[in-house]
């Protein structure tokens, strides 16, 4: 990639985490304002995903026998929170009583997975590494 230097900002691709952040903390915030409708249904699918998901994930590792660095890294990967991905492509094909479901569960699976990610990092540190 070509460095350009953009007055303010030093070279363009200093500039790119930057935006990068930015739009992923937008989205939650959007996330939030439009379509945080449905709270008592959106935690529970939201709990049920940050506990369901590493479980799944300690199965996958007991049935594939994994260790070490693989194992950490499918434990962690299967405890992170609903996707904004989801919500996009919900909001293409569904309703909008099935988006703002999406939405709700994504930012409360957000705001659940502050809690519930540094368990699971210390248990992938402790077991698997």
């Amino acid at each position: 990639m070509i460095s350009v230097g953009v007055f303010g900002f030093g070279n363009l691709t200093e500039l790119w985490p930057f935006l990068g952040k930015l739009t992923l903390y937008l989205g939650i915030i959007f996330l939030t304002l439009y379509g945080f409708f449905s709270f008592k249904s959106a935690l529970i699918s939201s709990i049920a995903r940050v506990i369901i998901g590493p479980i799944i994930g300690f199965i996958i590792i007991k049935t594939f026998n994994l260790s070490g660095f693989a194992a950490g890294v499918l434990l962690i990967q299967c405890s992170m929170p609903s996707a904004v991905l989801t919500y996009l492509v919900g909001s293409l094909y569904s309703s909008k009583k099935v988006v703002n479901s999406i939405a709700s569960t994504i930012v409360m699976s957000t705001i659940v997975s502050f809690l519930t990610i540094p368990i699971i990092v210390f248990i992938s540190l402790r077991y698997f590494f």
